[in-house]
């Protein structure tokens, strides 16, 4: 007899708390996003236990509105408070909302979804019906930068602990690793190696024009020519074969259309050296009936329902690994999840 626990009936009431609860969620998004957007977060962090008539005067803002605003963030345990008058940001809040540079930051996420994904969603009725689709690439300047911003958490943990954990990678990074970053976009992952690891030689490739521009500016910004390369275009055009030391594809293997994944992890195998690696960072979408409900998963299947109308499909388990057996990797390949529900592989060559 089958398992059919995942789906206990529910009441009626039941059923509308959950209509409620999904909508005051839509609502806090938007508080969080608009408190990005004026500040209120940033300035909190400096100036906690501020009432809403100093938050005002000081980002000249309406105070009647700062007042419901911190009301409701407080309901939603955004803000603490002693008395309703003066307010703080909640315990991690000041990381996760106001500091860009901290590796749990989520406000790009968040931008992500208010500033970019509501009006997908709205394109979403004409695309149901016809099955048209918005690609992620070449769009604005701001959807490339908020793209990196939302995963630069990832950034800063495949820098300084997945990357330097790979055996024998920690020595090489010291001294003179050749890395490969597929979907660079902006170039944020490339630039942040290339300050962890001065003597390691970087190469950031991508389709999207929009975001390769954004990477050459910054790369002449930071005058890191001598380590430093950003190429536009294919895989295969970023380096000879059997050059790099590592391969990195943080939150694009979802992104490669499957018509051209397999030829994709392909020119990978070639790229890389013997006994290099191909680090991997992305979502894993469920392939069994009872996965849909597992807290694992609901991180890739709400991705997978934002990112439909770009084009994106999620891989499972099984095609995932396919198409590293069929490239040509042989030896183990390591699969764990982290956070939210990322899936981190690991393969040496």
């Amino acid at each position: 007899m089958n398992d059919k626990s995942w789906s206990k009936s529910l009441s009626s009431d039941e059923q509308v708390s959950k209509i409620f609860e999904w909508r005051r969620g839509f609502n806090i998004i938007y508080l969080i996003s608009l408190g990005m957007d004026l500040g209120l977060f940033k300035f909190l962090r400096k100036a906690p236990n501020s009432n809403p008539k100093e938050i005002s005067e000081s980002l000249s803002l309406h105070i009647p509105y700062v007042e419901v605003w911190c009301k409701t963030a407080f309901a939603a345990r955004i803000l603490e408070t002693d008395n309703c008058v003066e307010y703080r940001l909640a315990e991690h809040f000041d990381k996760i909302l106001a500091d860009e540079k901290d590796p749990s930051f989520l406000g790009g996420y968040i931008k992500l979804g208010t500033d970019f994904a509501a009006k997908d969603f709205e394109f979403s009725t004409t695309a149901f019906r016809d099955g048209s689709t918005v690609p992620f690439q070449n769009r604005s300047n701001h959807f490339a930068d908020t793209v990196g911003s939302a995963i630069s958490g990832l950034h800063v943990l495949t820098t300084h602990k997945l990357l330097p954990s790979l055996p024998g990678m920690k020595q090489k990074l010291k001294t003179d690793c050749n890395i490969l970053d597929i979907g660079c976009g902006t170039g944020r992952l490339v630039f942040r190696l290339a300050k962890a690891w001065p003597k390691s030689s970087i190469v950031g490739v991508d389709i999207d024009n929009t975001g390769i521009n954004i990477a050459r500016e910054k790369l002449n910004e930071l005058q890191l020519e001598s380590q430093v390369r950003i190429v536009q275009g294919d895989v295969i055009e970023s380096g000879e074969q059997s050059s790099f030391d590592a391969i990195l594809m943080v939150e694009v293997l979802h992104e490669i259309s499957p018509e051209v994944r397999q030829e994709t992890i392909g020119d990978i195998f070639k790229l890389l050296k013997p006994e290099g690696w191909l680090l991997i960072v992305d979502e894993t979408y469920p392939s069994e009936t009872e996965d849909y409900r597992k807290a694992e998963y609901q991180f890739p299947i709400q991705t997978a329902f934002e990112e439909v109308t770009w084009g994106n499909i999620i891989p499972t388990k099984n095609i995932q690994e396919n198409l590293l057996l069929t490239a040509g990797f042989t030896k183990k390949i390591g699969r764990k999840i982290i956070g939210e529900g990322f899936t981190i592989l690991e393969v040496q060559k």
